[in-house]
């Protein structure tokens, strides 16, 4: 009887450490991925703006927005007129905002471009948080102020 508790006991700690560390593990969107994108990305990717040094109105490149939620799970016309997703939950081959960051550092289209591309770390965090579905927990981004704007 001491040995079946004892078995219990053990199965069970075993059961709550491995929750414990997947939960550690996991990649937190509005902590991790969100301020990533906020460092390299929506300079290019958010809301239109009107430029101050030009005057001129600059929308987001290739008509891809990532600075909310809805923006990032929305659907846009690659070059080759496919629908394609910036992110694809499970799939980062089908998801652009991982492909176009694991580009070869040199390749043309490298997403951020070529003098800021995301370090390794960077990029399999993104990836790891696409394989474990994308989840932008309860997430709620806050209004993008592009620093390029006219105030």
């Amino acid at each position: 009887m001491k040995r079946l508790a004892l078995t219990l006991g053990i199965a069970g700690l075993t059961l709550v450490l491995t929750q414990t560390a997947s939960a550690a593990d996991k990649v937190d969107f509005g902590k991790q991925i969100y301020p990533l994108l906020v460092e390299k990305c929506l300079s290019c990717h958010a809301a239109p703006y009107v430029d101050a040094k030009t005057g001129r109105t600059k929308k987001p490149k290739g008509g891809v927005r990532l600075d909310t939620v809805d923006h990032i799970k929305a659907s846009y016309e690659n070059d080759d007129d496919e629908t394609v997703y910036s992110v694809v939950p499970g799939k980062p081959e089908k998801s652009t905002l991982y492909t176009t960051s694991a580009l070869p550092p040199d390749h043309e289209d490298i997403m951020p471009p070529k003098e800021d591309p995301l370090t390794k770390a960077q990029l399999e965090m993104v990836k790891k948080w696409i394989l474990d579905g994308a989840d932008y927990g309860s997430f709620k981004a806050p209004e993008y102020v592009n620093p390029k704007a006219k105030k």
